[in-house]
């Protein structure tokens, strides 16, 4: 009975490869040991190997690379900002490339063409840095101890500056937010002693903070209302007037804003 209860809640996150969190894939691909070679050989061993299941491979593949290249479309749209303003003298160049190409003949217009079209099937192989990276052969495969973060520390901005961007979003993401033992358990949700130990003083500071970080924004230097002030200076008269009197004293709401 519990095997079957821990097997139905690990084929709620696991057992299906379709509803897998694709960003399990990502960060396997941003592996330097594996990149998406592994990726594959993953995939041809869960799908099969067989030539029915090569469609099935090559699907899931390509969602896995057009994710990630999603991912650094938008790192590489960010940090375009800083790059116009190197790329804003190239106009002045066009204009003359354009005036040049009138006095051409035909044979050395087509010899450009066939040029630029060797540059284009060059630029498409590599192109960025993430395809630089998919290229570049695997490393740390033979290391026990191997730290990909520190391999992106160093490799990140030097060879793979916006790739490197990629990386350190996805990762930090942790792969589960609570414990093993809390996911599998089957007598209900039971709070560790770790989590049940908090002082009174911690747990005031954690409830402290959050209200502040949820709270309204509230201007420092207030101006008070009309409303305001009379209803302070009401406040001010009954508490003169009611200081003698030691009987219950009802003292006026405040306006409402």
């Amino acid at each position: 009975m519990i095997s079957m209860l821990m097997q139905e809640k690990y084929d709620k996150y696991w057992g299906s490869i379709e509803d897998m969190n694709q960003y399990v894939f990502v960060a396997l691909v941003l592996d330097p040991r594996h990149k998406l070679e592994k990726v594959v050989d993953y995939y041809e061993i869960l799908y099969g190997e067989d030539e029915e299941d090569e469609e099935k491979v090559e699907i899931a593949t390509n969602a896995v690379k057009n994710l990630l290249f999603d991912l650094y479309k938008i790192q590489e749209e960010s940090s375009f900002d800083t790059q116009q303003s190197a790329s804003s003298g190239g106009s002045s160049q066009s204009a003359t490339t354009s005036g040049n190409e009138k006095s051409m003949t035909e044979i050395e217009r087509k010899l450009k063409e066939k040029s630029e079209m060797r540059k284009a099937k060059r630029a498409r192989i590599v192109h960025n840095d993430l395809d630089m990276y998919l290229l570049d052969p695997m490393e740390g495969e033979e290391e026990a101890n191997f730290d990909i973060l520190n391999w992106w520390r160093v490799n990140g901005l030097s060879k793979y500056p916006i790739l490197a961007r990629v990386a350190k979003e996805i990762l930090a993401i942790p792969v589960s937010t609570i414990a093993s033992e809390s996911s599998f358990s089957t007598s209900g949700r039971i709070i560790d002693p770790y989590r049940s130990s908090l002082s009174p003083k911690m747990v005031e500071a954690l409830i402290c903070t959050q209200n502040w970080l949820r709270s309204i924004h509230v201007a420092l230097h207030h101006e008070p209302t009309i409303e305001e002030i009379e209803f302070c200076e009401e406040v001010e008269k009954e508490m003169t007037s009611g200081s003698s009197n030691k009987g219950a004293m009802l003292l006026p709401r405040p306006p409402k804003r």
